[in-house]
């Protein structure tokens, strides 16, 4: 059975430990350490190894994401594919996420915007 892909952060974990050991290794060597410290195939390491050696100063481990499930109004996810199908929209979890730390931001959390007067429609 094959195992699922690892998630952006596993991914980021693991390439973030090779550029690590190779500071301090040889590559055969780091791809032996992968392979034991994540339980990687020696196929699967070599590719962490190699993704190593092209970004040499590591990645950026993203917070996990997760399924949230809402019901909106017709227009409103209209409007959100809209902005996502747009040129430099991203797809739709970026466009639904940057929407909403916006709007969170200008929240007050009593129904009002933060210095923009009136409740949000």
């Amino acid at each position: 059975m094959a195992k699922r892909r690892a998630f952006a952060d596993e991914y980021a974990i693991r390439l973030n430990r090779a550029v690590a050991l190779l500071g301090e290794r040889a590559p055969a060597a780091v791809v032996r350490a992968l392979g034991s410290e994540f339980g990687l195939s020696e196929r699967q390491a070599r590719r962490y190894v190699r993704a190593a050696e092209r970004c040499p100063d590591g990645v950026v481990v993203p917070e996990r994401t997760e399924v949230f499930t809402v019901r909106l109004p017709g227009s409103l996810i209209a409007a959100v594919r809209a902005a996502a199908a747009a040129p430099g929209g991203g797809n739709l979890s970026e466009t639904t996420e940057h929407a909403l730390r916006v709007g969170l931001e200008r929240w007050d959390g009593r129904g009002e915007r933060s210095g923009r007067g009136g409740a949000p429609r």
